[in-house]
């Protein structure tokens, strides 16, 4: 009995092990890979001789980078991306109260010398008229006085009846008095004669100079209201309340505005087949990485000076260190499923008796 049952275990390990060898021998083996066709990343020129160059789309009115013409702290945004602006519309607003603060004292002091000019050219009023005459009417009567006192003793002098002092003294007191007469027949006749025509210059002037503070403070408060120059659409805000605009509106807009009714492809064509290029033309684009939908394009302008080659397609005969010539393209109306900042293959066709370039040559 113990053999019969040291030769079932035998016969169960060798089973266990012929098992065990067949799922490793099946684990060797490579799984099916399941293929799927590659789709073209480059489109294909319709045409048997072209011009392959590389474009980006933007506004028909040029994407326009608004920027900030002081350093302000931004209050508020006045717009949202998509949005449709009027020519005029405020966009944002910048931290201003310490210029309106200025204002008011500004206007204060503008109404003040408006004022002053105002009292000046009223001159001369009837009550100081009035006044001036009986100030003169006054000092004629005490030298009425004077001149009868003096008079009285004038002659007594020498004959001993009134001492020299008193007589001296009578003489000082007319001859006071006649001064004042003089004094007071001035002071008429230059309050009848009004301003003085110099003052009424100078206070023109001051008014001129408070006027001139007011508008500089005014064009300073505008200067913190950025407004849309065009209809437009906003594409994109880079800016938020409480922060500073950049610097360098250029490289990093706060905002960027641009007219998207109708979309233009700015096409770069290389330097060494702008000659060959021919503005009448077929043209066609592509999106990178969609070959299945052609785009026609309709020559807008172009823009007659070689800049630096700013857009890389990083195909293989690609040439960097180059210039182009910049070529202004429109899409048919009603062109969708485009936006503005996608780069675009372009094919230009050339007629048949110039020679085909290559795809990258742009």
């Amino acid at each position: 009995m113990h053999r019969s049952y040291f030769n079932w275990v035998l016969v169960l390990a060798a089973l266990s092990m012929i098992i065990v060898a067949a799922y490793m021998w099946r684990g060797n083996e490579p799984l099916p890979i399941e293929t799927t066709p590659l789709a073209s990343a480059r489109a294909v020129s319709p045409y048997s001789h072209y011009i392959s160059a590389v474009g980006i789309v933007e506004a028909s009115s040029e994407n326009i980078f608004i920027g900030s013409p002081i350093n302000r702290v931004v209050d508020s945004i006045d717009v949202s991306v998509g949005e449709h602006v009027k020519e005029g519309q405020i966009l944002f607003k910048l931290e201003c109260r310490d210029l309106e603060a200025d204002l008011v004292n500004r206007c204060i002091d503008y109404d003040n010398a408006v004022a002053r000019l105002e009292r000046l050219k009223a001159l001369p009023r009837q009550e100081d008229v009035t006044v001036a005459a009986a100030i003169l009417q006054s000092a004629k009567i005490e030298l009425a006085r004077a001149q009868s006192e003096f008079q009285r003793v004038e002659g007594l002098q020498n004959s001993g009846a009134m001492s020299a002092e008193e007589v001296s003294r009578r003489q000082y007191q007319h001859e006071l008095a006649l001064a004042k007469v003089k004094q007071a027949e001035a002071d008429l006749e230059k309050t009848k004669a009004g301003t003085w025509p110099p003052d009424l210059e100078v206070a023109r002037l001051q008014v001129m100079q408070a006027k001139g503070l007011v508008e500089r403070i005014e064009r300073d408060l505008e200067r913190t209201v950025i407004r849309s120059p065009i209809d437009a659409t906003v594409l994109q805000i880079r800016i938020h309340e409480g922060e500073y605009p950049p610097t360098d509106s250029s490289k990093m807009p706060p905002m960027i505005i641009g007219n998207i009714d109708t979309l233009h492809l700015r096409v770069e064509v290389n330097q060494f087949d702008a000659s060959k290029f021919v503005d009448s033309a077929p043209a066609l684009a592509y999106l990178q990485g969609n070959t299945r939908q052609a785009f026609p394009l309709r020559f807008v302008r172009i823009e007659p000076y070689f800049v630096s080659k700013q857009n890389i397609t990083n195909d293989i005969n690609e040439k960097i260190d180059t210039r182009v010539l910049q070529v202004i393209y429109a899409f048919e109306p009603g062109t969708s499923a485009i936006f503005v900042g996608q780069q675009m293959d372009v094919f230009i066709e050339l007629p048949d008796n110039q020679t085909e370039v290559p795809h990258g040559g742009a």
